[in-house]
């Protein structure tokens, strides 16, 4: 796959507060390669807008694709990456300076100026991941289920719990942790003794890249 087309968005409500991003991907031909939906923690809308074009961009890349292009609806950000518009804010300017960073592992590169009214699928994308923030019980009873699944390689599954609760303790809170492990077809559950999460969108989103959305579960802590 030479070329993708990408449409991205992004979205905070309220302006800045709880943020997520949406993007589609897809080949010339029109045929779907990725969708992107997730919550990224607290943003601006621009900050946001810029987020979805980094996820989407890095994810082209790692299909393989050496020619893009990129449509979103925030004329200020297109404007910023095309070089028609000074980065002023200076929390954009390490999300730009990210975009052309991986901009410069292409080979080509159109960005495209789009009415929201033509980028639906993306805008849905990121309205579905942010109203899922709203949807999270309250902080106050709050339980965090992780499911993990393990492999054969003992070291690999040590250094990766490993990874998973050096997460949790980046974001002390009071909400509890329960773990249940896969192995080999076998589910065993514990509960993290000692360890109180906080369960904000960032965390999820963390979380989210180690054991994928549908290892992740929140529920009332007094729930059974």
């Amino acid at each position: 796959m030479k070329k993708v087309i990408i449409n991205t968005d992004g979205a905070a409500e309220p302006n800045p507060g709880p943020a997520a991003i949406g993007a589609v991907i897809k080949d010339e031909k029109g045929e779907l390669h990725a969708r992107i939906s997730q919550p990224i923690g607290l943003a601006t809308n621009n900050q946001a807008e810029y987020r979805a074009v980094i996820a989407a961009l890095e994810k082209a890349i790692e299909l393989g694709a050496t020619h893009v292009e990129l449509k979103s609806d925030s004329q200020l950000v297109v404007k910023q990456i095309r070089g028609e518009y000074r980065v002023k804010e200076a929390t954009l300017k390490p999300l730009y300076d990210k975009v052309r960073e991986l901009l410069g592992q292409l080979e080509g590169c159109r960005v495209t100026h789009i009415p929201r009214k033509r980028n639906k699928e993306a805008d849905k994308l990121a309205n579905r991941a942010l109203a899922s923030l709203s949807s999270l019980p309250s902080a106050e009873s709050c339980r965090l289920i992780i499911t993990v699944v393990q492999t054969g390689d003992r070291a690999s599954n040590i250094a990766y719990l490993h990874r998973l609760v050096d997460t949790l303790k980046d974001f002390p809170g009071q909400d509890e942790v329960n773990l249940q492990v896969i192995s080999e077809g076998k589910v065993s559950k514990f509960k993290l003794s000692n360890m109180y999460a906080d369960y904000c969108p960032e965390l999820l989103h963390q979380l989210a890249e180690l054991v994928g959305e549908d290892g992740i579960r929140v529920e009332p802590a007094d729930s059974v």
